[in-house]
C-alpha cells in the first residue's frame, strides 16, 4: 500500500434504506446518526404533536408545579407541551421530585434548567420507571404525584401508582393526530426504494396501516421492522407483520441505530 493511502472501513449500514416513522421533528437527530453510518434514511411522519383540546386542567396543574412530591414525564414530547403551556417551568428554582421515562426525557428536562431524579436504569419505558425504587409502594403511598403526558396514552403509570396509594393528577399536555394525506406524499418516495422501517410506538402502527393503501399495507406487513420494544413488536404481529421485528434495547437513538446495525448484520451473514 503506497504511503498516505489508508484502509477505510465501510460504513456499518452503507447503502441501507430506512424509513423512520416519529414526529418530523424527532427524526432529525435519528437520521443524522443513521446517515453518518451510510444508510439513506427518510421521515415518514405518521403522526403529528398538536395542542391538547382542553388545555385547562393541564395549565392549572403546571401552574402550582410545586405543590406535588413527585412529577413524572413520559416523554420528549410531554416535556416540549409543558413548556408551551407554561415556560415558566423551565430552570423553576424549587421542583418536586422528577421522574424521567427514559435518559432522551431526562435530558429535555435538563437542558432546561430543571433536575431529575427518578429514571429506569435499564428498560425505558412506564413498567420501567415503575420498579425503580422511590417509585414503589412504601414510597409514595400518600404522596401527590402528577403525571405529565399525552392524550390517550396508556393508562399503567396512573393505575399502578393509585394502586399502591398515592393520590394521583394525570394531565395531557398534547395530542397526537394523524396526518390527512397518503404515505406517498408524507414520504415524497415509494415504499419500495425501502429496506427496513423502524417504529417505535403503537400509534404509529395504527396510523401507517389507516394510511396505507391495500398495496402500501401489504408492503410494510412484509418489510422487516426496527421496534422499540417488546410491547411494540407484539403490535406489530398482531397487526400482521409477517416477520420477527427486531428488537432495540429501547426508544433511544443509539439503542434504535444498534438495532439497525444488527438487521444489516444479518443480511451480511445470509449472503455468505
Amino acid at each position: 500500500m503506497s504511503e498516505g493511502v489508508r484502509n477505510v472501513a465501510k460504513p456499518s449500514l452503507a447503502g441501507s434504506r430506512v424509513i423512520l416513522t416519529r414526529p418530523r421533528h424527532q427524526c432529525d437527530a435519528l437520521m443524522v446518526m443513521l446517515s453518518d453510518r451510510g444508510a439513506h434514511a427518510r421521515c415518514l411522519p405518521v403522526i403529528e404533536i398538536e395542542a391538547p383540546l382542553n388545555a385547562g386542567p393541564a395549565i392549572a396543574a403546571l401552574e402550582d408545579f410545586c405543590r406535588f412530591d413527585i412529577a413524572v414525564f413520559t416523554s420528549t414530547n410531554a416535556v416540549r407541551g409543558a413548556l408551551m403551556l407554561n415556560a415558566d417551568l423551565a430552570g423553576v428554582a424549587e421542583v418536586p421530585a422528577l421522574a424521567a421515562v427514559g435518559p432522551a426525557t431526562r435530558r429535555a428536562l435538563e437542558e432546561v434548567g430543571i433536575a431529575v431524579s427518578i429514571v429506569p436504569t435499564e428498560e425505558f419505558s412506564s413498567e420501567g420507571l415503575l420498579r425503580h425504587p422511590r417509585l414503589q409502594p412504601s414510597m409514595v403511598r400518600g404522596k401527590q404525584v402528577l403525571i405529565v403526558k399525552g392524550a390517550g396514552g396508556r393508562a399503567l403509570l396512573a393505575n399502578s401508582l393509585e394502586a399502591a396509594g398515592a393520590e394521583v393528577t394525570s394531565v395531557d399536555v398534547y395530542r397526537r393526530s394523524r396526518p390527512e394525506v397518503r404515505i406517498l406524499e408524507l414520504l415524497g418516495a415509494s415504499l419500495s426504494e425501502f429496506d427496513l422501517i423502524v417504529l417505535t410506538s403503537g400509534t404509529a402502527i395504527e396510523h401507517l396501516l389507516e394510511l396505507a393503501s391495500e398495496t402500501e399495507r401489504r408492503q410494510i406487513l412484509g418489510m422487516p421492522m426496527v421496534v422499540s420494544s417488546d410491547r411494540i413488536a407484539r403490535i406489530a404481529r398482531k397487526r400482521g407483520a409477517q416477520r420477527a421485528p427486531f428488537v432495540a434495547a429501547g426508544p433511544e437513538d443509539e439503542a434504535l441505530v444498534s438495532a439497525v446495525e444488527s438487521w444489516r448484520g444479518t443480511l451480511a451473514e445470509k449472503s455468505k
